[in-house]
């Protein structure tokens, strides 16, 4: 047994919910960031990393798919990289601690 501290012990749902919630903003501003013409791809980079730090304590369906859909969006057409981004921003709501 691990003596590790899991996450959901040390982290309030209002937090968590908070944390989410500033996730949610940063996609949006990843969207506004490739529609101003800006540097997206670091900002992108800087999201992905982060959410694979949580890949240990927020292990979900959702979490991954999640995942998929944003190390996708490098690739993507605009059109589909906006729909995307508004998909990532609905799956954030159902990640859970």
């Amino acid at each position: 047994m691990s003596n590790r501290v899991k996450l959901k012990e040390i982290v309030e749902p209002d937090v968590f919910e908070g944390y989410l919630n500033k996730m949610r903003d940063r996609l949006f501003s990843l969207l506004c960031e490739r529609e101003e013409g800006g540097k997206w791809e670091k900002f992108l980079d800087t999201i992905f990393i982060e959410l694979l730090g949580y890949a240990k304590e927020l292990n979900s369906v959702h979490f991954w798919v999640l995942i998929g859909k944003i190390a996708s969006l490098r690739y993507l057409s605009y059109d589909f990289f906006r729909s995307t981004i508004f998909e990532c921003m609905n799956l954030i709501g159902k990640v859970e601690l």
